[in-house]
């Protein structure tokens, strides 16, 4: 297994977050693992230039062969992914609001709990882009060519705000902020944060940071499985365990140790890096 995140080129950093690169070869007579992944108030942009997952949306109980590009989040409930034998992920996060920047499209107008195929809302060169990852065996060109092709969008990108700049501390924070304390860094007005929330991430504010603080004590345990529930809850700013657990039934509808089991289950970490270390 391969597991990298890579920073993106400076030009690229206002609005994308961080390039991850997963490669994973099951042989074939082995079953390949299921991965949990929770709600996650990310915005991504995925390419799986050879065999692709099944994806299964647990609320709306419908599974769905990905297509070789998608675009995703932010999520508001937990997903698995069943990974195929030969698995070669390229994953673009984007900053808070950065997809939004570079489609133009108000996030609360796009349906974005389920992936969308990415040639709908980018553009057709998504085809020869995963053309280009398929012949190369080099992990560096592969970079390389995600970068061009998002180092040509630049020009398409909707003018920052002050909120652009604020949106990306809400999710170092862990969620633990005062959105009046947001709204006056932004320099706008609670009713015109809102908006611009809506707009930029398609989300209320005070449920954005609701889900960044919960998928920040998701990422821990499945980083650190030994942690204790107790010790997470008050790492990401809960008032008790009983606090955690009403978040995983509302987000997840079960309890904190299914999916402790899960991960138990699962020999392979797909961490996200929506948090700085």
């Amino acid at each position: 297994m391969f597991y990298k995140v890579f920073q993106p080129h400076p030009a690229l950093r206002e609005f994308v977050n961080n390039i991850m690169v997963f490669q994973l070869d099951i042989p074939l007579h082995e079953k390949p693992p299921t991965i949990s992944f929770p709600p996650l108030a990310e915005q991504c942009l995925y390419f799986y230039p050879f065999e692709v997952p099944e994806s299964e949306y647990l609320t709306s109980h419908k599974k769905v062969i990905l297509p070789q590009s998608i675009l995703v989040g932010p999520q508001v409930n937990r997903i698995k992914l069943k990974m195929p034998h030969r698995n070669f992920t390229i994953k673009v996060g984007f900053q808070p609001g950065g997809l939004y920047r570079l489609l133009g499209i108000p996030m609360n107008e796009m349906i974005m709990d389920e992936s969308l195929e990415s040639t709908y809302f980018l553009d057709k060169n998504i085809r020869f882009i995963i053309e280009q990852l398929q012949e190369t065996a080099s992990l560096e060109k592969s970079l390389e060519i995600i970068q061009n092709f998002l180092l040509s969008k630049l020009k398409l990108l909707k003018p920052k705000l002050p909120l652009d700049d604020v949106l990306p501390l809400i999710s170092k924070s862990g969620g633990l902020v005062n959105i009046d304390t947001v709204a006056s860094q932004a320099c706008v007005s609670t009713r015109q944060l809102e908006r611009l929330f809506l707009q930029r991430l398609g989300l209320q504010p005070k449920f954005f940071a609701r889900m960044t603080r919960f998928a920040k004590a998701w990422t821990i345990k499945e980083k650190f499985p030994d942690t204790k529930w107790t010790s997470i809850a008050y790492q990401c700013g809960y008032f008790d365990q009983m606090h955690l657990i009403r978040d995983f039934k509302a987000f997840c509808g079960i309890s904190p140790s299914v999916i402790e089991d899960e991960f138990k289950n699962s020999p392979y970490y797909l961490g996200n890096q929506f948090y700085d270390e």
